[in-house]
């Protein structure tokens, strides 16, 4: 990636891949470790090294920032896990897995999904919940094997943007895929394309495909095993 200074030098920036046997530990931010990058100028060997939000790319969406060689106090690496700490989701991915089976095992008629909080809500939680704008029905197992339509689609697009294509574009993708022999797909924001892999596979009117998503939205967090249940 390069760039101008005004007065006409250009320089870029460099992700720097630590060694392996490299047992520091670098900072992080509340998206997670923190990449190391240098900013190169055109003629000088070495540029300053500095750690940056490895999600956002604009500072406005993560402003964290830190030299490689800055003495950060102690004080300070407090306020700034106290800061990480308070923009992590409201429950661990573990309390997530379980809230999930909870709800599954509920009758439909007792399945309510907040829209404003992106939460499955569990009976107990309705009176807190209860001046927000709600899907109060319908959320059918078969909805729950398709959350990319009931969840609001995140779509900035230098953070945490997705690729929700069409069922349409998926099914050509997969085609395309299958035909040319691929049967493990990787992806990377793309998770409509991994919910109808597994859907596939689950109907069984093709060869099964194994299927990976990478995505930093943290309500991605079901396995799809915890769909097949026969409700």
């Amino acid at each position: 990636m390069e760039s101008e200074f005004s007065d006409g030098e250009s320089f870029g920036i460099e992700v720097i891949l630590n060694d392996a046997t490299d047992t520091k530990k670098g900072p992080r931010c509340p998206h997670g470790p923190a990449l190391l990058f240098e900013k190169v100028c055109r003629g000088e060997q070495q540029g300053r090294r500095f750690y940056a939000c490895s999600a956002c790319r604009d500072r406005k969406d993560c402003s964290f920032f830190q030299w490689e060689d800055e003495k950060v106090s102690e004080a300070r690496l407090l306020a700034r896990e106290r800061e990480n700490q308070a923009r992590q989701p409201p429950f661990s991915h573990q309390q997530y897995c379980s809230r999930f089976r909870e709800f599954v095992s509920l009758p439909l008629e007792q399945r309510r999904f907040c829209q404003e909080c992106q939460l499955l809500l569990l009976p107990e939680e309705w009176s807190g919940h209860s001046s927000h704008k709600a899907l109060a029905d319908d959320i059918t197992v078969a909805r729950l094997r398709r959350p990319s339509l009931l969840l609001r689609p995140l779509e900035n697009k230098k953070s945490n943007a997705q690729y929700l294509f069409a069922d349409r574009s998926c099914h050509f993708l997969l085609d395309l895929l299958a035909g040319l022999g691929f049967r493990k797909v990787l992806c990377i924001g793309a998770p409509r394309l991994h919910e109808l892999i597994k859907i596939r596979n689950q109907e069984g009117r093709s060869e099964a495909m194994k299927s990976l998503l990478l995505d930093i939205d943290f309500r991605c967090v079901y396995r799809m095993e915890w769909f097949d249940l026969d409700l």
